[in-house]
């Protein structure tokens, strides 16, 4: 796993592959590395709440977003807390940061009602008003 995330070795940066985090602690001057998937993957999640927030007309607090927003940067906390406690052996982030994504976002869901229409697509059982669907107006000849 951290092999692929650093790269080759030909001695440049694994950029794009990772972020590259320092320590603040560390006497001599180490990184932790964060890869693109442990940011893009949640990130779709995170976007699909914001999407479904806007298409139900949910409001900041009342929505989605906010929450899986708080629950990504609780789980990349624990993930960094996860490396410090094991000496700076990696640590796979997608398994912290998925359980309080997914599981806030299936938490909240259950709670408000929403969960059958956030499984199915988060599609909602009304259109959109400002997306005009093609076919959708009959031709009155």
């Amino acid at each position: 796993m951290i092999v692929v995330a650093r790269g080759d070795k030909s001695g440049e940066d694994g950029i794009p592959m990772l972020l590259k985090i320092p320590r603040m602690f560390d006497p001599w001057g180490g990184f932790s590395i964060i890869g693109f998937g442990d940011i893009l993957l949640p990130g779709l999640l995170i976007a699909f709440s914001l999407r479904y927030d806007w298409l139900a007309n949910k409001t900041f607090h009342g929505g989605c977003f906010i929450w899986a927003m708080i629950a990504y940067g609780l789980g990349l906390l624990i993930t960094y807390v996860a490396l410090n406690l094991m000496d700076g052996h990696g640590q796979p982030a997608l398994l912290y940061i998925v359980p309080f994504t997914l599981g806030t976002l299936l938490t909240l869901g259950k709670k408000r009602g929403d969960l059958q229409i956030l499984w199915s697509r988060g599609e909602l059982e009304w259109p959109c008003p400002h997306i005009e669907l093609e076919g959708c107006h009959e031709v009155n000849e």
